[in-house]
């Protein structure tokens, strides 16, 4: 067992999931309040955009339905962004159709029955993160096991689903995001996705060599 991959998997799952749920569900009383206190930024540590929004935050009495406002604006009204692999990926922009559908497919493919508790649809952007974030948990679970066809099995489903959905249309996404939010909460939710994503492809290729170097029969179906 690789201890610092253990460990890495259960810290990628938790961004994951702590994404997800920006994208899926307005601001929570519990974020709010470390956006009042500032705390907010250690997570997001670097990200100028969020050190000057928990500045501004101070002075915004009902921040929390300003937020709830924007997040509504931007993510649940026809008139937003639509975070939905389809808009980016169907020419005809087809929310349900085969671009979701595959998206479902692949979720019922690796054995996830994430989309069954959810109202959203399976290629929304924060299903997708959800879907990583399992799919991180279930690769700290494996490496505390013996089973290696399984743990092979599951970076490999980690980098094709990065490689044929997510990485293909969630910068769009996310620069949209960025051009279309008032605040600066959500824009440097954007950015922040965009720089772990990018660090996510060049970690999960350079796991995807590692763990399946002399399983290739397993792992042979990933995209370069």
């Amino acid at each position: 067992m690789d201890e610092f991959e253990t460990v890495a998997a259960g810290e990628r799952e938790d961004v994951y999931r702590f994404l997800a749920g920006l994208y899926l569900r307005p601001p929570s009383d519990s974020l709010i309040e470390v956006i009042r206190d500032g705390s907010i930024s250690k997570v997001f540590q670097g990200n100028d955009e969020m050190s000057a929004f928990v500045k501004v935050a101070v002075g915004i009495s009902n921040i929390k339905d300003e937020l709830e406002a924007e997040h509504a604006s931007l993510f649940v009204l026809p008139s937003g962004v639509l975070p939905h692999e389809a808009v980016y990926l169907d020419r005809d922009k087809r929310l349900g159709g085969k671009i979701t559908m595959g998206v479902r497919q692949f979720y019922e493919r690796a054995g996830t029955d994430i989309s069954e508790d959810c109202i959203e649809m399976p290629d929304h952007l924060g299903m997708e993160l959800e879907f990583m974030g399992l799919l991180c948990k279930l690769e700290q679970e494996l490496r505390e096991g013996t089973d290696s066809s399984s743990l092979q099995k599951c970076v490999e489903l980690q980098k094709t689903f990065l490689d044929e959905h997510i990485s293909r249309w969630a910068y769009l996404c996310c620069e949209e995001v960025i051009k279309h939010a008032t605040y600066g909460f959500y824009k440097a939710v954007a950015h922040f996705t965009i720089e772990f994503l990018k660090n996510e492809e060049e970690y999960v290729s350079a796991l995807y060599e590692k763990v399946c170097g002399e399983g290739e029969q397993l792992c042979g179906t990933a995209k370069n």
